[in-house]
């Protein structure tokens, strides 16, 4: 009895010796895979982040690159046209010019009489200052006048602006397939917020004041200064004579704009320069617009490179 007891005490013994032992071994091989696990995890994480760093910095490129896209103009151009009636009109516009600093356009409004009109055509073009078309009331009958102008300085040498002065109270689809279909190249618009640039049909436009009368806000300047758009101010001098615009308003406003002009991003300007400007700017935002298709392509095939890369590294931890 005594000697059985001993030897289950000593089976027992040596049995919990094993357990032991095979727990040890156990807890030692799990502690040991967990901490490989780790290391596999930690290694895996530090891999995959240098490339969630470069998908990262990818993705600000594009989005930097999409911002340098949309930069508007860096320089705000005002021309100052005259609507002329007279040979003392073109006399004042040339006075003003020279004060203030800056080379006046002609403008002649096709509502007056065909005599009248090739007169002052005539008159404009020996005083070499350039020549622009509108008209304060445009109609079928008025493009007539338009179109037989346009014979008349062409006959006998005399250059016109292909951009018309166009009044936004006949701005409409009938207005403009008239100004097209008499080979001008533009036309103006009125907006709320001054804009300058290319229709989806390549016709160069951009901003205009037609000053009649004193109530023209100086906002409306100081908004195509501060959005860096082109201006087309024409200051109608038989409003002048009928007291409704007063010089000085209009010697208020070209202090304004010559104060503007003083800036490196701002100047007065010409009809043409202005109509230079908007083409090159579009031609070379059509540039940069493929170069920068061409980048974010780039960049994207490259971001699902990296990505699938990453997919592969964690995917290699399941």
């Amino acid at each position: 009895m005594g000697t059985s007891h001993v030897r289950r005490n000593i089976i027992f013994a040596l049995l919990s010796v094993i357990v032991l032992v095979v727990f040890c071994v156990l807890a030692y091989n799990y502690k040991s895979k967990s901490s490989d696990d780790k290391s596999r995890l930690e290694a895996a994480v530090a891999e995959a982040k240098v490339y969630e760093d470069e998908v990262t910095a990818l993705k600000r490129s594009i989005t930097a690159a999409a911002d340098d896209l949309a930069d508007k103009s860096e320089t705000a151009r005002f021309v100052i046209g005259y609507v002329i009636s007279s040979d003392d009109d073109i006399t004042h516009a040339e006075e003003q010019g020279a004060e203030y600093g800056f080379e006046p356009v002609l403008v002649l409004d096709c509502v007056d009489s065909l005599v009248e009109l090739e007169a002052l055509a005539y008159s404009a073009s020996n005083t070499g200052h350039e020549i622009m078309l509108t008209a304060s009331v445009f109609t079928s009958e008025t493009n007539e006048t338009v179109q037989s102008l346009i014979s008349y300085m062409s006959a006998n040498g005399i250059e016109y602006s292909d951009i018309f002065l166009l009044r936004s109270d006949y701005y409409s689809d009938a207005s403009l397939e008239m100004i097209i279909a008499d080979g001008f190249a533009g036309y103006t618009v009125y907006n709320t917020t001054p804009t300058a640039g290319l229709t989806s049909d390549g016709y160069v436009t951009f901003d205009y004041s037609y000053l009649t009368v004193d109530s023209t806000s100086y906002t409306r300047f100081s908004s195509s200064y501060s959005n860096m758009a082109s201006m087309m101010i024409a200051v109608d001098m038989d409003s002048v004579r009928a007291g409704t615009l007063t010089e000085g308003f209009i010697t208020t406003l070209l202090s304004t704009l010559s104060i503007y002009a003083e800036n490196d991003n701002c100047e007065f300007s010409s009809i043409a320069d202005v109509e230079n400007a908007l083409l090159t700017a579009n031609e070379t935002a059509e540039q940069r617009q493929a170069e920068y298709e061409a980048y974010v392509a780039e960049c994207e095939e490259r971001i699902a490179e990296l990505e699938e890369i990453i997919a592969e590294i964690y995917a290699q931890l399941d």
